[in-house]
């Protein structure tokens, strides 16, 4: 097969394997639907013993076929390829403490919305919707979550472990801003930047120096000003995370620092501006990216403020404006000069994709504030 031929292959066997676990998930539900209620709590084990896998793996699988089946819409978008396992569990996940009238209204928007986008954008899709249709019940989730925060340790082979730490997004965005500033910091040594930023959480644990300057840590949300001043409750925006409860957004907005940012009121992405300088000035670099969010590599959730800004053309002294900027995290910066793939930039901040293999695939900039309502 040409390549060509090979991605297609690709492509139709993902579709296959979908409509597998769509199969897979319809069966399962029917064994619980006809399984006596007292015989309910061990089905784990006769699925596990007929698959030859664990009682905890079985119901597992269990579990998601009967959340799926609850949604027989997205069950069916499973079925016919429209989108994969993950999204259809993270779709019906993210219906689950809607009414049924709100769950019904948001269910055919993020089932189209998935179909295109990847997993990360349609959870922060999901999360502005439900929170603009009832920001009351948005804020007490949050407070209900916040209350489970924890640490876990989980051993691992090798005389290894992970540490596990669930903060709100604000805390570890917070944490992982510091860690990775002061890995950055660090050089001289052949540690990758992950077993850097491994040594340094171990030293700021243990109360040790971690031999390079903090530097200002930081994150970037952006809010209405209505929202601000207290006159409606519509979600901030976390770069790197999503949306967050407006009251969550004021106060971290309470103790920042504030720049404007003007919105197409079309789109709601931020309006560029223009330089003539090779370097981007503080305020178009800031509206760069504030209108890109991330990284603007397809699917890279890197947030714009970690990331280096780079020309789509070659510098020729005219062309350091935002139709001609976009941020790269470091490793797609790399991958856009020194391999194959092709990025080229319309202007409102849409980034065109080539791979080496000619198939191509558009970034569109995220919203930060909602589109006026058509008249």
């Amino acid at each position: 097969m040409t390549p060509d031929e090979t991605l297609d292959a690709i492509e139709d066997a993902y579709r296959a394997v979908n409509h597998a676990h769509a199969v897979l998930a319809r069966h399962l539900a029917e064994l619980v639907v006809s399984t006596d209620f007292a015989e309910y709590p061990y089905l784990g084990d006769e699925v596990g013993a007929l698959l030859s896998i664990s009682s905890r793996k079985a119901s597992t699988l269990i579990n998601h076929a009967e959340n799926l089946a609850s949604r027989p819409a997205v069950l069916a978008a499973l079925e016919e390829g429209r989108i994969d396992q993950g999204k259809a569990l993270l779709i019906v996940d993210q219906l689950d403490p809607l009414t049924a009238v709100q769950a019904e209204i948001v269910e055919a928007v993020l089932i189209e919305y998935a179909r295109t986008h990847h997993y990360s954008r349609i959870r922060q899709h999901a999360q502005r919707l439900i929170a603009k249709l009832d920001p009351a019940a948005a804020a007490r989730r949050h407070e209900e979550k916040k209350r489970t925060r924890r640490v876990e340790k989980l051993n691992l082979d090798d005389a290894m472990c992970a540490l596990r730490f669930e903060f709100t997004a604000l805390q570890g965005a917070l944490v992982w801003d510091r860690i990775d500033r002061i890995a950055r910091g660090l050089g001289g040594d052949e540690r990758t930047m992950d077993q850097r930023r491994a040594d340094v959480a171990f030293d700021l644990l243990m109360g040790k120096e971690t031999g390079a300057p903090q530097g200002e840590v930081k994150v970037l949300v952006t809010l209405p000003a209505t929202t601000l001043m207290g006159m409606d409750q519509e979600p901030g925006m976390l770069a790197g995370y999503g949306p967050i409860p407006a009251d969550v957004a004021r106060d971290i907005a309470a103790g920042g620092t504030w720049k404007r940012i003007l919105t197409d009121p079309v789109t709601g992405v931020a309006v560029d501006v223009g330089r003539t300088n090779y370097r981007p000035s503080a305020a178009l670099a800031d509206l760069v990216r504030a209108r890109d969010v991330t990284c603007v590599a397809i699917g890279c959730r890197q947030p714009a403020h970690r990331c280096d800004l780079d020309h789509c053309e070659p510098f020729d002294g005219t062309n350091t404006v935002a139709d001609d900027l976009g941020p790269k995290c470091r490793r797609h910066h790399v991958m856009k000069h020194h391999t194959r793939w092709k990025r080229t930039q319309l202007p409102g901040g849409i980034h065109i994709w080539t791979t080496p293999m000619g198939r191509t695939y558009v970034r569109e900039p995220e919203p930060i504030a909602d589109p006026a309502p058509p008249f």
